[in-house]
């Protein structure tokens, strides 16, 4: 590897270090941001640090017990999915990183790493304390609906990353916007609908959900306008990023309707599974400064669910209005980036 990957003095202005493509000296400096997002996401991230020691887990198991068959079936395949997202994010994010040229998204990029192997460690915790962890890590072995979710996100997620080009980086971030904004919001839902029975799961969920709709997604939200700013970017590569959205609502609703036929629980209807997947692809492409394409709803019960738990402790602020020590485990509304 050449030295100036690590020491580059000939290389551009801090101010000028571009998202990709840029010639980078090595240094990160978060007092001369070229974008004020990198560095207001990776200060939300910092602050808002937590460990699953935070999360009491001890009622766990006996809680576990008492749900139904059905409710048990949801809970195991909802957990075995979520953790296969986030083990796939973090090996993702090594990649994505290499193709970013900006060295305090890069820095971001990091943090929002650690934060997914601890999203990991969570589900290990959990799992354990509900004395199912082995069996729930171990079910993409032998279901074949789960199987296919994961090897069908997988295969989204390889087709573009080895692209040494702006449209592929852009594409990669359009993989990682399905991945915190589509596939894991049905997986929330299905941990609150069951709410206090399973008060360990419903908390670190909690935890997890502020992770990846505070700050997972709108790092790549910005990290996609921007490339498509700083770049060419021509209408095909947009269109594949259409396509893309599409096959993650399919891909997402395939696997809810499998959960909802086989392992009915309450409330839990393929109509309102569909329109809330929708909706949130549509909240998704309006994010990413492009046009909603799929059908329009009211909010349904299950993101107001979703909204519910983002609210920390009851409290919701704005960003921009709050201070550091003051925003730190709270929710918090980013209405523009």
């Amino acid at each position: 590897m050449n030295s100036t990957n690590f020491f580059n003095p000939n290389g551009d202005d801090i101010l000028n270090e571009t998202l990709y493509g840029a010639n980078p000296t090595g240094f990160v400096d978060f007092n001369r941001p070229k974008y004020k997002w990198s560095t207001n996401i990776y200060d939300l991230m910092n602050a808002n640090t937590w460990f699953p020691s935070e999360v009491n887990t001890s009622a766990e198991k006996k809680a576990f017990e008492q749900l139904s068959d059905n409710e048990k079936e949801i809970y195991k395949l909802t957990f075995a999915q979520l953790s296969f997202n986030d083990s796939a994010q973090e090996e993702y994010l090594a990649d994505f990183r290499r193709l970013a040229t900006n060295k305090i998204v890069k820095s971001t990029l990091t943090l929002q790493m650690m934060q997914e192997v601890n999203h990991s460690k969570s589900y290990a915790v959990l799992l354990d304390a509900a004395g199912n962890s082995n069996e729930v890590f171990d079910l993409y072995k032998t279901n074949e609906a789960l199987k296919r979710k994961n090897q069908r996100i997988a295969d989204q997620f390889a087709k573009y990353i080895e692209g040494d080009s702006a449209d592929g980086m852009l594409l990669s971030a359009m993989a990682s916007v399905n991945l915190e904004g589509i596939y894991f919001l049905l997986g929330f839902s299905y941990i609150y609908v069951l709410g206090d029975k399973v008060p360990g799961a419903r908390d670190m969920i909690k935890f997890i959900s502020r992770d990846e709709l505070n700050t997972h997604l709108p790092l790549f939200a910005n990290i996609f306008k921007t490339l498509q700013k700083e770049n060419k970017i021509s209408a095909s590569i947009i269109d594949k990023s259409y396509e893309m959205i599409q096959e993650a609502v399919d891909i997402e609703l395939e696997y809810g309707k499998y959960l909802i036929d086989n392992y009915s629980i309450m409330g839990l209807r393929e109509e309102l599974i569909t329109n809330t997947v929708h909706n949130y692809a549509n909240d998704r492409l309006t994010k990413i400064g492009l046009d909603p394409i799929f059908p329009k709803t009211n909010t349904t019960y299950l993101q107001k669910l979703v909204d519910k738990h983002l609210s920390m402790n009851d409290v919701k602020q704005n960003f921009f209005e709050t201070n550091v020590t003051n925003y730190a485990k709270n929710s918090i509304d980013f209405d523009d980036f």
